[in-house]
């Protein structure tokens, strides 16, 4: 049964509804496989920087630590070696505990005759000597040997026929 425009009956409905397409996923429905691991990638390498820094953070603090017990136990050795036994030019070296091992170097700088001061003439006069002491405080690192230098100069008085 045909109507007189050649559709048949109902056909007039059809035409009048749109095509509708197959639904799809919402857009904000999830993330993708692609950019869930372009996210992991983001991250590792953050942390790996972040990692990195404090690592790099870590070991520096480290080195100061050793830095400053370097200084402080090549000051002690200073301080013995200018208010001690009576300087003698030379090289010596040792062990100073905890990795750290010393090295002094003591060099006459400058000699001078020095009379007494006292009204008795007879007292044979002084030398006064001049030494240049040097420490060098050694210690192991993670990478290479780290060394911290201490230098100064050191007077001694005492009766000519010293060393």
């Amino acid at each position: 049964m045909r109507g007189s425009a050649g559709n048949s009956i109902g056909g007039a409905e059809r035409a009048a509804t749109p095509y509708r397409r197959p639904m799809r996923r919402a857009a904000n429905g999830g993330f993708a496989l692609l950019e869930v691991l372009i996210a992991f990638a983001i991250a590792a390498i953050a942390l790996a920087v972040l990692y990195r820094g404090a690592a790099d953070g870590l070991l520096g603090s480290r080195l100061a630590a050793r830095t400053d017990e370097a200084v402080a136990r090549a000051r002690s050795r200073l301080a013995v070696l200018c208010h001690g036994a009576p300087l003698t030019p030379g090289e010596q070296s040792g062990d100073d505990g905890s990795g750290y091992t010393w090295q002094s170097q003591i060099n006459r700088a400058a000699t001078e005759t020095v009379a007494r001061g006292d009204e008795d003439q007879s007292s044979p006069p002084l030398r006064a000597d001049l030494f240049a002491v040097r420490i060098t405080m050694s210690w192991p690192g993670a990478t290479r040997p780290h060394q911290v230098s201490l230098e100064t100069r050191c007077l001694s008085v005492g009766p000519m026929d010293r060393p």
